[in-house]
């Protein structure tokens, strides 16, 4: 029998992940709509492309109820969320 070979993730999808799960957790008490969040949430299990992750924040934080949503300002999360 062939061995599969595991596929590692990479730091930066790593990190797009997290940061995912975060605006996620934010989202859901500002009251986004549940269908957004509970296509981003099944992203999470999947293996997503980074693009997919992106679109998936992008969509998230263009909300009305994310209006303002920022990481701590001088933090990784939103050095990487201002490149977005």
């Amino acid at each position: 029998m062939g061995k599969r070979k595991t596929v590692w993730l990479s730091d930066r999808e790593i990190r797009l992940r997290f940061m995912l799960f975060a605006v996620i957790d934010e989202a859901s008490v500002q009251g986004v709509p549940a269908q957004l969040l509970l296509n981003a949430h099944k992203l999470l299990r999947e293996s997503p492309t980074e693009m997919q992750l992106r679109a998936a924040l992008l969509d998230i934080l263009d909300a009305d109820e994310m209006f303002g949503f920022r990481f701590p300002p001088g933090s990784e999360a939103d050095e990487s969320m201002q490149t977005l």
